[in-house]
């Protein structure tokens, strides 16, 4: 199944606007990607380190129509860990607007908008999956290797799933209020390429001016944020929102507080706009379910139902299928958007379908009479922290490695670090900071004398968790 085929159906459809280049038709948009066809011709590697640019956009957009195997990280991420990611993965080709970071380990090919192509000096041939097309990090914004491994089916069928129940058409328009690295916002791009509709490329933060300035001049149809983005949307008033061409808004990557969601859905239907809540992780490609909008207010924290192609059900401690509504269990997400596996490096790429279309969320949760379904907490340790998913045992381990003995646990609003009394506060705030590229806001300190154990020497999370009534 392949992706974009829109790109040669459309041809003098507006597909990309962008306030520092001239705006972009779909014809055009492969006539920039053509002139890159010379430079990478096979299949390859290429790491993109992306930010909400044209460029960068294109870069994508390459890799999709080529069949290339895109590894997309975030421009913010460490530059050590970028290079760690270099490093384990060997991409054959980069595209960067951080041209200096690589001198040393590319060669410039040449200037692409915003980016600089480089060609890895070592160049090795790799063996990767005829269907591989992505691979999105786990927790970028630490430079985890650990990354998802997404097939060209994964990506086609959420996308037609995305598409059937938003009833997105060539008319709509969305903007990039999120990073594009981020697997949710990427979603929003390939459905709307997918029918022929526009992106409009954004920089900006909610609380610029600017960014409204965009988004009013631009005639946005959708608006698509985390729980964050609405938590600054309620702040600085949800009027700013309130444009004659806006159909829906949505809102994914965790959960919203109750009262915040009440407001919006209040606003929404005050407003004659449907409000969609959905659910998905970055391994469901990434969408798994969603609210409808007629169920907000009856059915208000509830995730829905499974997207059009594929199920959601809950399983027990030994893997049974659970029958009963109200029994909580693990969310287990069943379709062909799930995605193939994990790599480390770049020799896992070769590998074939290693999930079987099955994904253990790690979510617990339960569904009701109605069939819609709850999460109520999670068995790993993966938190949503301002719409980035943090891998709290990756964290605990880069900390160790640093000498510092921490135990993380986190409500997806904070990370909680549980440390020992001898510690320095501020230097080891300011550490995990660097490390996730997290504001120092996102983190609270507890210091005790000595961190729970277990009687095997493990951490106890649970007696953590007791000494917070927060978690």
């Amino acid at each position: 199944m392949r992706l974009f085929k829109s790109f040669n159906k459309y041809n003098k459809k507006l597909a990309i606007v962008d306030e520092n280049y001239t705006d972009l038709s779909y014809q055009q948009v492969l006539s920039e990607t053509d002139k890159i066809k010379k430079t990478i011709k096979k299949k390859s590697l290429i790491l993109i380190v992306s930010e909400n640019s044209l460029g960068s956009l294109l870069a994508y957009i390459f890799c999709i129509l080529n069949n290339h195997v895109g590894i997309i990280i975030d421009s913010k991420t460490n530059k050590q860990n970028i290079l760690k990611i270099f490093k384990n993965y060997q991409p054959n080709y980069v595209f960067s607007s951080k041209g200096n970071l690589f001198k040393k380990i590319c060669f410039k090919e040449h200037t692409f908008f915003n980016q600089n192509l480089m060609k890895n000096k070592l160049n090795k041939k790799k063996k990767l999956n005829k269907n591989l097309s992505l691979l999105l990090s786990t927790s970028g914004s630490m430079g985890s290797i650990k990354f998802v491994k997404l097939s060209k089916s994964n990506l086609k069928h959420n996308t037609d799933s995305i598409i059937n129940y938003l009833r997105i058409n060539n008319k709509d328009s969305a903007i990039t209020n999120l990073p594009i690295s981020y697997s949710y916002m990427l979603s929003v791009i390939n459905s709307h390429f997918e029918v022929g509709a526009s992106i409009i490329i954004s920089k900006y933060s909610l609380i610029e001016k600017k960014f409204w300035e965009i988004f009013k001049n631009s005639k946005i149809t959708s608006f698509n944020g985390v729980p964050y983005t609405y938590e600054i949307l309620v702040k600085i008033g949800l009027k700013n929102i309130k444009i004659a061409t806006l159909k829906y808004l949505t809102c994914a990557g965790g959960k919203l507080e109750k009262s915040k969601l009440e407001e919006i859905i209040k606003f929404c239907k005050k407003n004659n706009l449907n409000f969609f809540s959905m659910y998905g992780q970055t391994e469901a490609s990434p969408r798994i379910s969603y609210l409808k909008p007629e169920f907000s207010q009856k059915k208000i924290g509830s995730i829905g139902k499974a997207i059009p192609g594929n199920k959601i059900y809950i399983i027990d401690d030994i893997g049974k299928k659970i029958h009963k509504p109200f029994v909580e269990g693990e969310i287990i997400c069943e379709g062909k958007n799930v995605f193939m596996g994990y790599s480390k490096n770049y020799m896992d790429l070769k590998n074939t379908n290693e999930q079987k279309y099955k994904l253990k969320t790690g979510d617990i949760g339960y569904f009701d009479k109605d069939g819609f379904f709850y999460i109520t907490s999670r068995t790993s340790k993966i938190a949503k922290i301002f719409g980035n998913r943090i891998d709290l045992g990756a964290l605990e381990n880069f900390m160790n490695n640093k000498g510092y003995k921490v135990a993380c646990l986190s409500d997806n609003k904070k990370i909680f670090i549980f440390i020992e009394k001898k510690y320095s506060k501020k230097h080891l705030i300011d550490t995990i900071s660097k490390i996730t590229n997290l504001n120092i806001s996102s983190f609270e300190l507890i210091k005790l004398k000595n961190l729970p154990r277990t009687s095997n020497n493990k951490i106890s999370y649970n007696k953590l968790k007791k000494k917070d009534d927060r978690l």
